[in-house]
Formats: structure tokens, C-alpha cells, sequence
């Protein structure tokens, strides 16, 4: 059996966040994690997404038992690593490569205990459309369970809120504005539309909460002094139930003042935990949705995922090595 230790986990999570992985550009982190596990004596093979885009699988066994997974993408802009004290700051610290990192030490371990029936999945895209995890769910796995990476400060997740993305676009007049019967405003249908959304009801949980809408963007208009021909917004709501049927009322909602394009949604998720494990729920969106036919999943991960996508992300190495421990006690509940 082939290992080859690293230094240090901080060392190998400095060298990484060195590498550019901004969603488009994942390839030479990739290659970077293939010649890693390679070098650990696993089989690496690449699954194409895109054009100059793959997924990479990496196995000991034909179908294993148990799949590490997380995204290697990060958020633009890249900025280099640094070390603060026992603070590791870098784009990517805590989303995703100081998981992957806890991933990698703690497959070493299981594999200097004898464990093999492990392999790891690594994909693309998951900042931008989660198009790595849906090319992922072709693959032909069936794992006991998944464990996938995100920063949820070590703790299990129980349930994960949904995500209903929409464009709003309302239509107007053009005229000039002194003369309000011969003209229609697009952003004054826009901002009603925007009000009924705001002002209505929507479902709470027990478990996750309430939904959640935020206006992302709002464009419209040329000029203060004529009617706006057009107006648009982009709205992102964080469901708790069922997204479909959340989606057709936002459309009955909007109708009386315009339409609803652009749509893209998913359903909330609720997991299995293991037991005697701190647990939590989340409000953000993750793979877990388009990897979960491939099997089980548990999301956990070192890091926190307020300090994400920031100008400042960063991970400590406690929650760093905390993750390792827990990454190898979950693998082993598995394996």
C-alpha cells in the first residue's frame, strides 16, 4: 500500500490555496489533487463536464463504499494565502480546501489503518450552477454514504433550506412624464410586483425556519423625466417547503404587473445524522441536492461559512484538525 505524508495539514492548505480555482478555471487545482492521490496510490479518473472542465474521481475499489466529496471552486477574486498565528486566510480557506485538506489527512489515516473501501469526488462549478454535481450524478457509484464538505463549523447538518432564483420583467410605455396618460411606468409595475412578493405570508418550518427573499438587483428606465419601457429585478428566495408549489404562487403574485423568467430551484434537504454528533441546519444551498441519488449523504465541514466569499475568509487550524478527527470517526462508522 502506497501513502506519503505531507509535512502538516496548514503547510499542504497554503500550498493549495496558492492555486487559482475560481469557478471556470478548477483545472490546475485538479490536476494538482491528481497527482497528490496518485502519489498516494489511488486510481484517478476524470469525468468531463465542459470543455477544459472534469470532475475527478479517485478510487482504490471499483465502487466504494464510502465518497469524500466537495466542490474545489472557489468565488472570485482569488487572493494568495497568509498566516496569522494559527489563522490561515486565502480565497477558499474554509470553502472548500481546508475540508478538502481534513478530507485528505483523514483518509490517510483510514488508510494506515488498513481501510481502503474509500474514494473521494471532486467537482466543478458548484459556486456558479452546481453543474459538476449534476454531470457527478450519471456517474456509476453507489455508495453507502456520502460525506460531503462545507463549512458548517464541524457540525452535522440535519436540514438544508431550498433555493427558488427567478428574473422578474415588467413592461411599460415610454413617454414623457409630465403627461401620465400617455405613458406607463415599467419600474412602477416592477417595485408593485416587488411589494407583493415582500408583504406576502410565506411558509415557516419547524426545523429550518422562515422562507426568505432577498432582491438581488433591480435595473430599469433611461431617464427621471420619461417612463420606464422596461424594468427588471433578480429575486432569490431560501425555501422551507416545497419549491414548486412556492414558485406558482410567486407567478400568481407577479402576473397583475408582469412575468417571472429565468427560473432555477431545488427542494429543501433533510438528512440522517449520525448519532452523539453536534448537528445544525443551514440556509444556503449546496450539491447535497443533485448528489443525493448517488446515495446518503452527510454534510459537515471545518470552517465557518459566514466568513466565506469575504475579503477576509479564513480558517483556524483548530477547526482545521478538529475537522480530520471528524472526518475520520464519521469514515469509520461507515467503513
Amino acid at each position: 500500500m502506497k501513502t506519503k505524508k505531507t509535512s502538516n495539514p496548514a503547510a499542504l492548505l497554503e500550498t493549495w490555496l496558492r492555486v487559482d480555482s475560481t469557478s471556470g478555471r478548477e483545472a490546475a487545482f485538479l490536476a494538482a489533487l491528481e497527482a497528490y492521490f496518485g502519489d498516494l496510490g489511488f486510481d484517478c479518473t476524470r469525468q468531463p463536464v465542459a470543455e477544459d472542465r472534469w470532475n475527478l474521481l479517485v478510487t482504490r475499489t471499483d465502487n466504494p463504499k464510502l465518497i469524500y466529496s466537495t466542490h474545489v471552486d472557489t468565488v472570485p477574486p482569488f487572493f494568495g494565502p497568509r498566516r496569522e498565528g494559527d489563522t490561515i486566510y486565502g480565497r477558499g480557506a474554509c470553502d472548500t480546501k481546508g475540508g478538502i485538506v481534513a478530507m485528505a489527512y483523514a483518509g490517510q489515516r483510514l488508510l494506515d489503518e488498513g481501510y481502503e473501501d474509500f474514494g473521494y469526488l471532486f467537482v466543478v462549478g458548484e459556486e456558479v450552477d452546481h453543474v459538476g454535481a449534476k454531470v457527478a450524478a450519471d456517474l456509476e457509484l453507489s455508495p453507502e454514504r456520502i460525506i460531503l464538505c462545507e463549512p458548517t463549523r464541524n457540525r452535522v447538518v440535519a436540514a438544508q433550506k431550498g433555493m427558488l432564483k427567478m428574473r422578474l420583467e415588467t413592461d411599460g410605455v415610454a413617454g414623457h412624464s409630465a403627461y401620465p396618460a400617455r405613458g406607463t411606468s415599467a419600474v412602477h409595475k416592477l417595485l408593485d410586483a416587488i411589494e407583493a412578493l415582500r408583504s406576502h405570508d410565506w411558509p415557516e418550518d419547524d426545523t429550518l425556519g422562515p422562507t426568505t427573499l432577498n432582491i438581488g438587483t433591480v435595473e430599469g428606465g433611461v431617464a427621471a423625466n420619461v417612463f420606464a419601457p422596461s424594468a427588471e429585478a433578480q429575486a432569490l428566495f431560501r425555501t422551507v417547503s416545497d419549491t414548486e408549489a412556492l414558485l406558482a404562487k410567486v407567478e400568481e403574485l407577479v402576473e397583475p404587473y408582469g412575468q417571472v423568467t429565468n427560473v432555477v430551484y431545488n427542494d429543501p434537504v433533510f438528512f440522517d445524522p449520525p448519532a452523539d454528533v453536534d448537528t445544525c441546519t443551514v440556509p444556503f444551498n449546496t450539491d447535497a441536492t443533485y448528489l443525493g441519488p448517488l446515495g446518503p449523504i452527510w454534510l459537515v465541514g471545518p470552517g465557518d461559512i459566514e466568513v466565506a466569499h469575504s475579503d477576509h475568509e479564513h480558517i483556524e487550524l483548530d477547526s482545521l484538525e478538529a475537522g480530520i478527527d471528524l472526518y475520520e470517526r464519521l469514515g469509520k462508522l461507515v467503513l
